[in-house]
């Protein structure tokens, strides 16, 4: 064999085990009876589909959840969600049209490319053969996400099939070279020289390869990575039974008891016959536990999908049969209802598919015995279409709004004034709509300020000098004076308020045999609600995991006091919640609860944290009154929210790129996934660098480029700081990084520590260069830490911070929990001071000094 046709065969078997290994498997082909549509869809997402997410595409039976799978894996993969377009997905749909157009599908090397990088600045063909195969050439200058100039080449044979794709550089120059080329055996360099003197625009030529990237690493970079949770997340709420499912007896009720603006309540009621339901044993009580899934299907597409979770103590569970309710607002039409119910503790399951009409109730008959149009076969609505049984009492609350015209709903809302702190003077306004409404009653903290009979319906509130939370109110009132609508506001809670608000039941109503349970909840910018939970007394009856989270009740016989409560929790972990006093008696006191939490450090005598502690170790008092331990325990998982203070000002150009590395260093080693961390930047002003984030590139990059100007506005930069903290719960910290020094604030030092005090956030100052002498700054900087829980240290520069930062985390992931109900009655806001003793010698226990309640 000649050294040309050995260096031919070397080539071709090069070529062949690289086609072969782009190739997509045999038995990842679609099945031939998958809509044409879809197939093309899996080609077309064919470099962004793992093989996860393409067999449950291919498990799904209706072409309305793949529609819903499709939605659901470009959402998850929106590199922007808070815009409202979906910059990749629709980028991708229109690249992969450009390239069928251009290369006849999305084989091709190129296609792939362009798919992910769109078109390139610059392209040329490389024709010199003798010395090179036909070669393509990618020149880009900046491409999404993909910051610089680069170059890509391709060659025949990279690509599957034998198809164009982008050549390897770590391979060396050979692939590249004729079959023919007499120097087959020859090395790059002498591979180079021959394409600069023999190939027409050889220099450019040898030049693009060698600035070309490996595609395969660029690609790696540029693949979003999702998890494969949601794909987990999505099948598990299918409404389609398993192979081996087990029949649960069951059957299905619906009513239509209101209207809500234009939209129809639709009220399913699922029972369970008490003797077929197996309870789960958790020591000596027993639960029922369900979970139901539902889609509502319109017009061939998913219109709705929602779920609700049972756990039902058998005891509370009265009568033959246990009733699992859920309700959703659709317009009047026509729908398909698919709900699948699986009692979790025998998996056995209940399925019904069925179609659905949904009424305009203003229209619809509702004489006794009439028959619906939409009743499961066999199985009779209630004498009254419109009214469950069950749940007429729970369904009066739905009257106390008009079911009318959408034109006839009373309604208030207030409108948000500019973001920031509020202080002195401040003009809130309301918007009214409705009938029937004769005045506006603004009230503040809970007092009435101003009445008002005419639009417009503002107020002028004097909100004092210092930066506080306040509660606004403005009550829609008829012409008796009954409340007929009302909203509210918090003053200066900052951009993080997660909180939920219980508008039924209505606190100290008489209920009997049903009531509805409906929350109100307000989710953080950028956060996602996960679920929200509802209780009566300490039992958990519903969880609900999308909105409206209303959710009706059937009570126990006897008529004994009794609350509601409903809990809502972010996907990190954080929790908010309201509580309704129902059956109280008349003659009862109504009484404010305070519920105070204290994470809590034990240093031992050296300031090292000290663990193995138990709740006999701690006393807790509350203005020199003992108090009692309700809540203890170990916190070690629970996120945290750091943020960083870092002083840019003139008065800090010699240490400041000490306090920028210590500070990314932070970022780098003591930030968890779980956690979240924020950068503010102050000198003249402050500015909010990085929002909360557990980013690390994003944290890194709003410290780049900080230079040393301005005066110091420390007392004011706190306080904004300790605002935008206004909302967040849980363990919450701030390290301020500052030579002590303040000028030109407009808030004084007592304003600021007083704000310290009402946030709840445990600061770390960290003064960096401060004198002995000092003693001022020095002292200032103590106290904030002092009262606050948190810690101070003064060091001589800023390469000193990692010692700081060790010892800070230390801190926070060794920390205890401890909360008590304040037995303190009659002190108005009054501030109110903590102390926490750990009954062992030589320890010291690090909290907050104190609150206002």
């Amino acid at each position: 064999m000649s050294l040309a046709q050995a260096r031919t065969l070397l080539l071709a078997l090069i070529l062949c085990s690289t086609g072969a290994a782009a190739a997509e498997p045999a038995s990842s082909a679609p099945p031939p009876d998958l809509p044409p549509r879809y197939q093309q869809w899996l080609a077309e997402v064919a470099p962004l589909l793992d093989a996860a997410e393409r067999e449950a595409f291919l498990g799904l039976s209706q072409d309305y959840q793949r529609d819903a799978f499709i939605r659901q894996f470009w959402q998850v993969r929106d590199p922007y969600p808070e815009t409202a377009r979906n910059e990749l997905a629709d980028g991708w749909t229109e690249r992969a049209q450009a390239a069928r157009d251009r290369f006849g599908g999305l084989d091709d090397g190129r296609a792939r490319v362009l798919l992910f990088l769109g078109e390139p600045a610059e392209r040329f063909d490389v024709r010199c053969s003798d010395v090179l195969l036909p070669l393509e050439v990618w020149r880009y200058t900046g491409a999404e996400r993909v910051a610089g100039n680069f170059t890509l080449v391709f060659v025949r044979g990279y690509g599957a099939g034998g198809k164009l794709g982008a050549w390897v550089p770590g391979d060396g120059l050979r692939p590249l070279v004729a079959a023919d080329f007499r120097l087959a055996q020859a090395g790059d360099r002498e591979i180079l020289e021959a394409i600069v003197e023999q190939c027409a625009r050889g220099e450019e030529v040898a030049g693009s390869l060698m600035r070309a990237v490996d595609w395969r690493e660029l690609e790696a970079r540029l693949l979003p990575d999702p998890g494969g949770e949601w794909v987990q997340t999505f099948l598990s709420r299918s409404t389609d039974l398993p192979a081996d499912a087990s029949p649960l007896p069951a059957r299905l009720e619906l009513a239509f008891p209101a209207k809500r603006q234009s939209r129809t309540i639709v009220q399913g009621v699922v029972t369970v016959p008490r003797g077929e339901a197996r309870p789960e044993k958790l020591g000596e009580v027993g639960i029922y536990s369900f979970l139901l899934d539902g889609e509502v299907v319109r017009k061939g597409e998913l219109f709705d999908r929602f779920r609700v979770k049972f756990t039902l103590p058998e005891a509370a569970a009265a009568g033959d049969a246990i009733p699992l309710i859920f309700e959703r607002s659709l317009r009047p039409g026509a729908y398909r209802l698919v709900l699948r119910v699986e009692e979790t503790t025998s998996r056995r399951f209940f399925r019904q598919e069925m179609d659905l009409e949904v009424p305009d109730v203003v229209a619809a008959a509702a004489t006794a015995g009439e028959p619906a149009p939409n009743a499961a076969p066999g199985v009779p609505l209630p004498a009254q279409p419109n009214a469950h049984p069950l749940l007429v009492e729970a369904n009066a609350a739905l009257s106390r709004t008009p079911a009318a015209d959408d034109e006839k709903e009373r309604t208030i809302r207030i409108l948000p004034p500019p973001p920031g702190l509020l202080t002195g003077r401040a003009r809130v306004e309301a918007i009214v709509a409705g009938e029937g409404i004769e005045r506006v009653r603004w009230d503040l903290d809970g007092r009435p300020v101003l009445s008002k009979s005419r639009p417009p319906y503002s107020v002028e509130l004097d909100l004092g000098p210092d930066p506080r939370l306040r509660r606004l109110a403005a009550v829609a009132l008829g012409p008796a004076g009954e409340e007929l609508a009302s909203d509210e506001l918090q003053l200066n809670a900052g951009p993080h308020r997660f909180s939920l608000r219980l508008v039924e039941p209505e606190p100290g109503k008489t209920y009997s045999a049903s009531l509805r349970a409906q929350a109100e909840v307000e989710v953080p910018e950028g956060e996602k609600l996960d679920r929200v939970e509802f209780f009566l007394n300490e039992d958990r009856l519903a969880t609900l995991y999308q909105p409206p989270f209303a959710q009706p009740m059937v009570l126990p016989a006897a008529k004994a006091m009794s609350f509601v409560r409903a809990v809502a929790y972010l996907a990190d972990g954080n929790s908010t919640e309201d509580l309704v006093l129902i059956n109280a008696p008349e003659y009862g006191t109504a009484i404010q609860v305070q519920m105070v939490e204290l994470y809590t450090t034990v240093v031992d005598k050296r300031g090292r944290p000290v663990e193995g502690l138990g709740r006999e170790d701690f006393a807790v008092r509350e203005d020199g009154a003992p108090q009692s331990i309700y809540r203890f325990e170990k916190v070690t998982d629970l996120p945290i929210y750091a943020g960083v203070m870092l002083d840019n000002s003139s008065s800090m150009s010699e240490e400041l790129d000490g306090a920028i590395k210590g500070a990314l260093t932070f970022f780098q080693t003591v930030i968890q996934p779980k956690d979240r961390a924020a950068v503010v930047t102050f000198n003249d002003e402050p500015s909010l660098a990085v929002r909360f984030t557990n980013d690390a590139q994003v944290l890194s990059a709003g410290l780049a480029g900080l230079a040393a100007e301005g005066n110091t506005s420390f007392y004011d930069s706190l306080i904004f700081t300790l605002h935008y903290f206004g909302g967040l719960k849980g363990k919450r910290a701030l390290i301020i990084l500052t030579d002590g020094v303040d000028e030109g604030s407009r808030y004084g030092f007592a304003d600021a520590l007083e704000y310290a005090r009402r946030s709840g956030v445990a600061i770390y100052p960290v003064g960096i260069g401060i004198g002995t002498k000092d003693a001022d700054a020095r002292l200032k900087l103590e106290r904030l830490g002092a009262e606050t829980g948190g810690r101070h240290f003064f060091i001589d520069r800023g390469s000193d911070l990692k010692r700081v930062y060790e010892q800070v985390e230390t801190e926070l992931r060794t920390q205890y929990l401890l909360a008590y109900q304040s037995a303190s009655e009659g002190k108005g806001e009054k501030y109110r001071t903590v102390e926490v003793e750990v009954k062992k010698p030589g320890l010291e226990a690090k909290t907050l000094k104190g609150y206002y309640p």
